[in-house]
């Protein structure tokens, strides 16, 4: 009977301290609200479709059909990529980022 009584003040003891312990949950939490819009932290998206032309004739807006569907888009100023040697038809891949309520190009490459 002591056996028992003991075993069960050590299996107590094991779980009242480590639920004393910090969780890793809390990071996740934190993690979560790092992404949060409110933070100011952008989500950058990956796509891919093809390239269909510079919009307007200047080469700060550009149009790609995604699923049979054409979009512009604007150009960040920092954007990077095959932007030069882009030709009409040519398939890419691109990421966006929303940025004063306008998705723009940070990334375009030729696949």
């Amino acid at each position: 009977m002591k056996k028992w009584l003991k075993l069960g003040s050590a299996c107590f003891l094991v779980f009242g301290l480590a639920a004393c312990i910090e969780r890793p949950e809390n990071e996740m939490v934190q993690e979560t609200e790092r992404v949060d819009p409110a933070s100011g932290i952008d989500v950058t998206t990956q796509s891919e479709g093809i390239f269909k032309g510079f919009a307007n004739g200047s080469q700060d807006a550009l149009t790609i059909e995604i699923d049979g569907k054409e979009k512009s888009y604007e150009l960040a100023e920092d954007a990077t990529g095959d932007i030069t040697v882009l030709q009409e038809g040519d398939r890419i891949s691109f990421s966006t980022k929303k940025v004063g309520g306008k998705e723009r190009i940070e990334t375009i490459m030729k696949k």
